[in-house]
């Protein structure tokens, strides 16, 4: 296996540890090298740099680490009071977040990944997952970090005015379960320009094998080839269909494979993966090739995420995004569309 720590890396991790690292389907990683981080304090130019020529930037401690891991711990309180939804381990500690051992299927996200998974949008966690996108806790946490970040986006990308879009996102990726399939996220802000940055944020630390976001190297080009590709083929739908990341041209949820590691390899690309901590957030372009990896962490850790997405107010963007996730008005919710292909891959 290919591994090599890239530049601006400040840790040092032994070869065995990438060993062995496995796509959200289970298949072992052939070709893995680390990401780069960068401190919030270098100078906004080099932070610049280094986005556009990677693809995204990880960010190390731009935000409060307890506060983000409070947020962690309302959440699966959230999630196991005034009705269990079955997903922490009975008698654990929700900030540490251990997971029941439950079938993993039961704890998908509603919408895309459920629908890629031919499962409806129906069971107690999905009910609590539509209200915990509403919590106050949630919007509270987001609220608290929505200026800071927005701020420094606006200074990343050159934004004239920044705002974070209303509509975010909480993922959990549980034990040995697969989760987000190969993506990049152009393909669900199509109705605005190519200029969105999204923020994703552990909220906790999640070590290499805790089933992180991975990224493929140099893949903001193969994104954009694939978005060209499917323009051409959707240019005689509607408007509507030809903005839909789940028209007749698109996988079932919008994605790109489900195979993580096939990917990689036909497109000879490494996948890049790194120990996230709590405090950390990890900005990408929207043509950003990125997927989860299989969650083995040795303690049973729930690796629980949201994703927060950018715009610059001052020109056009995706409009749809203006609506809380998975409510009555959210008009991106996949399993309330028409369903896509049945194509396995887009490759």
């Amino acid at each position: 296996m290919a591994t090599t720590a890239l530049q601006h890396s400040p840790m040092v991790i032994a070869d065995q540890e990438l060993n062995n690292l496995k796509a959200s389907n289970g298949d072992v990683l052939p070709k893995i090298g680390l990401m780069k981080s960068s401190s919030p304090d270098l100078p906004i130019e080099e932070l610049r740099r280094r986005y556009e020529e990677d693809g995204y930037l990880w960010i190390k401690d731009i935000l409060d680490k307890e506060k983000v891991l409070d947020m962690r711990e309302q959440y699966f309180r959230f999630m196991t009071e005034n009705g269990d939804s079955g997903i922490l381990k009975q008698g654990t500690n929700p900030r540490d977040g251990i997971f029941s051992g439950e079938d993993w299927r039961q704890f998908l996200l509603p919408g895309a990944i459920r629908v890629a998974n031919g499962l409806k949008d129906e069971g107690v966690f999905v009910e609590k997952t539509l209200k915990a996108h509403v919590a106050h806790f949630y919007s509270e946490f987001k609220s608290d970090i929505a200026e800071p970040l927005e701020n420094f986006v606006g200074k990343l990308a050159q934004f004239q005015d920044p705002m974070l879009l209303k509509r975010t996102l909480l993922r959990c990726n549980v034990p040995s379960g697969e989760t987000t399939p190969v993506h990049y996220d152009q393909i669900y802000l199509r109705a605005g320009p190519p200029t969105s940055v999204t923020a994703w944020i552990p909220l906790g630390d999640c070590a290499l094998t805790g089933g992180g976001l991975m990224y493929l190297e140099n893949s903001v080009e193969i994104g954009k080839k694939f978005e060209a590709d499917f323009s051409e083929k959707s240019k005689d739908l509607t408007e509507e269909e030809r903005l839909s990341a789940f028209n007749k041209n698109m996988m079932a949820g919008g994605f790109l494979d489900r195979n993580a590691a096939v990917f990689g390899k036909f497109w000879g690309r490494r996948w890049l993966v790194a120990p996230y901590e709590a405090g950390d957030v990890v900005f990408h372009n929207p043509f950003m090739i990125h997927a989860s990896a299989r969650n083995e962490s040795p303690e049973q850790a729930i690796r629980l995420a949201t994703d927060l997405r950018f715009v610059d107010k001052a020109g056009p963007f995706d409009e749809r995004w203006l609506f809380e996730a998975y409510q009555e008005a959210d008009p991106n919710v996949a399993s309330r569309q028409p369903l896509g292909s049945k194509k396995k891959t887009h490759m």
